[in-house]
């Protein structure tokens, strides 16, 4: 099976899976603060999205946002968890801008340093993924520096797996 496949089947499944956790727990992500339960994944999250479009472009990720969004709406419209759709709805708009603000972020920086272009766009990704999803999700923005820490952890080892595994994500040539 091709990477970008398989990469793409983690993202949208991590996705489902953080509006699910973020939806009904919260976690310790360290220096005492707390943040909802998917924020791990989504810290993932970011940074998959940055090795799909290295595999496949941009035009390639962009729908997956749109995909995983829908998904876990969906999947809590049939199940019944309402909590979780008003999460779905959050995750899509707040992916739309942040996924494409990490884009703009990550376009031009990917072929002059891989590493850092994952770095970077998963920080600035983090940072407005995390203020628009739980204002629109929860109605504050209490769990702010939570969300920040919590995902900063996955796109640190995230760019420590793109440092060092840079044969998986070869840059193209043009």
């Amino acid at each position: 099976m091709k990477l970008y496949l398989v990469l793409a089947a983690v993202y949208v499944s991590l996705v489902i899976l953080a509006n699910w956790l973020a939806s009904k727990y919260t976690v310790s992500v360290g220096f005492g603060y707390v943040a909802p339960a998917g924020v791990f994944c989504i810290g993932g999250v970011l940074v998959l999205r940055d090795w799909i479009q290295q595999l496949r472009g941009l035009f390639w990720t962009m729908p997956l946002v749109y995909s995983a969004g829908l998904l876990s709406w969906a999947i809590g419209d049939a199940a019944g968890w309402t909590e979780l759709q008003k999460v779905a709805v959050a995750s899509v708009i707040a992916f739309t801008v942040s996924e494409t603000a990490e884009a703009v972020v990550f376009t031009p920086l990917r072929n002059r340093s891989l590493t850092l272009g994952v770095a970077l766009s998963g920080t600035v990704g983090n940072a407005l993924d995390s203020w628009l999803f739980l204002t629109l999700a929860f109605g504050s923005t209490a769990f702010f520096l939570g969300q920040f820490i919590g995902k900063s952890w996955m796109i640190a080892l995230g760019t420590l797996l793109t440092a060092g595994r840079r044969r998986l994500l070869p840059v193209p040539a043009y």
